[in-house]
């Protein structure tokens, strides 16, 4: 599995993805009808974050996104935001290949890799647990909405 920044010309490839994530589309504020200059703007307003956008794929293809933060504003730690599957892809181990390649990536700058995910979504709260990570507790947004911060040990920084 391979890695790269995402660029305009996968905008589409992007949408797709969205579009068949519609719990992903309400909590990032998304309706999924946005044009790419709008898609543009929504990704540009991570870019205090710290991290960056990234296509993955696998022998030439594309297989899905993550934004990996590498020091959150939070707590300097690197963090994990998104991870997108193409939905001609899911249910293949490719989510899994992506968390571990992240993990990789980050090994060299902390020994923990964080997420976190809304109280009431099940399902992230269940790949996150599959996967490694543990819950270290709970945390409200401006808005009051709740969420379970999870850590990750990756390997020794």
């Amino acid at each position: 599995m391979d890695s790269r920044p995402l660029v305009k010309e996968d905008l589409p490839f992007f949408k797709k993805m969205i579009l068949s994530s519609p719990r992903w589309l309400k909590e990032e504020g998304l309706t999924g009808n946005e044009s790419e200059y709008e898609l543009e703007t929504y990704m540009k307003t991570y870019d205090q974050t710290g991290g960056e956008w990234l296509i993955w794929g696998l022998n030439g293809e594309k297989i899905g996104a993550t934004y990996l933060v590498y020091a959150a504003p939070s707590n300097g730690k690197p963090w994990l935001g998104t991870l997108l599957v193409d939905p001609e892809k899911r249910n293949q181990g490719h989510a899994r290949e992506i968390l571990a390649e992240c993990c990789r990536k980050v090994e060299t700058l902390s020994s923990v890799l964080f997420s976190s995910a809304p109280v009431l979504n099940q399902d992230w709260i269940l790949f996150l647990n599959r996967n490694g990570f543990e819950q270290i507790g709970l945390e409200k947004d401006e808005s009051g909405k709740e969420y379970i911060k999870f850590a990750k040990t990756v390997s020794p920084a």
